[in-house]
């Protein structure tokens, strides 16, 4: 049983600001640093647990931007990391059984939750597919299903669990921390968020080898997408691609009846 374990940041114990990538001032370098290893002891939870449910392999892809401490990953794992990903989940595919969301957060504009937001939280971006509206999970959830790959496991504060279960009802979670406001939460101590962690992958995949979860599958096809932000569009074309229509240059709608193809154009074009 082989696992594909996709990893975010804002959702590990122990965050609570934006990850400043571009800044070098020594401050936020150091505190960059804390954030990723804090990130590296979720991951390494997660594949521990995975392994000791009885996982044969488990395939690591860096989902936030340059997060990934190498040298600190479990070395059973394998590693999908760099820059230029063709697709935003690399490598998913029908060769893995089950598929882990690590330090996850909750969609944009959901109260109370901690960095939530949906890809970019300056542009204030809200998806919606088949219209009900979805954030980062749930088009995480929406690929692997189109895979046939069903999301066990999600970690995170207290609004992305619930929003992970809202979408898949039988999903496994590890809440690490409860969310107060954007910047504010109330975290467990780095032990007992592992621990959290590793005890909820165990189960995820003994349950996925049970079968008692499923893949998460929107109503379609056809399937229909939609993209808003505060930012306008600097190019919208005269007349769009096939399955695709401009309302604003705020906002476009896709459609079409390959759910990967309708999700790859949401998740990366946009």
């Amino acid at each position: 049983m082989k696992i594909f374990l996709y990893t975010d940041l804002e959702g590990v114990a122990g965050v609570d600001g934006w990850d400043d990538r571009e800044s070098d001032r020594p401050g936020l370098a150091s505190r960059r640093r804390e954030m990723c290893e804090l990130l590296m002891a979720e991951v390494n939870a997660a594949a521990d647990g995975a392994f000791a449910g009885g996982a044969t392999g488990v395939v690591l892809v860096q989902g936030h931007g340059d997060s990934m401490i190498y040298e600190l990953a479990d070395e059973r794992l394998e590693i999908v990391k760099g820059a230029g990903y063709h697709t935003w989940l690399p490598e998913m595919g029908a060769e893995f059984a089950a598929a882990f969301y690590v330090g996850s957060h909750a969609m944009g504009g959901t109260i109370g939750a901690t960095l939530a937001h949906t890809f970019c939280y300056e542009d204030g971006r809200r998806w919606w597919l088949c219209d009900r509206e979805i954030g980062e999970f749930g088009a995480f959830a929406a690929i692997a299903g189109a895979c046939g790959v069903p999301v066990v496991l999600a970690t995170g504060d207290d609004k992305l669990c619930a929003e992970a279960r809202e979408f898949v009802p039988e999903i496994e979670t590890a809440q690490v921390k409860a969310g107060i406001g954007v910047n504010c939460a109330r975290h467990l101590s780095v032990g007992r968020a592992r621990e959290a962690v590793r005890m909820a992958a165990l189960r995820a995949v003994e349950r996925a080898a049970r079968g008692e979860i499923p893949a998460y599958r929107p109503p379609g096809p056809p399937y229909t997408a939609r993209f808003l932000s505060r930012r306008r569009h600097m190019y919208v074309p005269r007349t769009g691609r096939p399955g695709e229509r401009w309302i604003s240059p705020y906002e476009v709608e896709l459609s079409g009846n390959d759910l990967l193809e309708v999700m790859g154009r949401l998740t990366f074009l946009y």
